[in-house]
């Protein structure tokens, strides 16, 4: 076992991550009674998964992505081991031109 299979990691969020998701919960609000509930859950799933196993595929040098399941969402994230942190950059709308990618 490895030390990484035994660490849980912090999560910090950029400005611009934290103003994408109050962006997103206000839009998916405002859509549906569920709206603001799915987005919410399914950012905690990205969430969850991060504190325990980050080391998802590289999109951008240093720079990781996860999906959400079934949202059209990526989040962008870097991994620091030696402090224990997953640091992320951005949580970006997929349907966004790619050229507007955080990175």
């Amino acid at each position: 076992m490895t030390s990484q299979e035994n660490t849980t990691y912090s999560i910090r969020f950029s400005d611009i991550a934290d103003k994408e998701i109050e962006k997103a919960i206000e839009y998916y609000s405002s859509k549906s009674e569920n709206g603001e509930y799915n987005f919410k859950l399914q950012l905690n799933q990205v969430l969850d998964t991060l504190e325990l196993n980050p080391f998802f595929q590289f999109r951008y040098k240093k720079i990781r992505a996860i999906p959400f399941k079934t949202l059209p969402f990526l989040v962008f994230f870097e991994v620091y081991e030696n402090e224990n942190i997953v640091y992320i950059y951005s949580v970006f709308h997929t349907s966004q031109d790619p050229d507007k990618y955080p990175l």
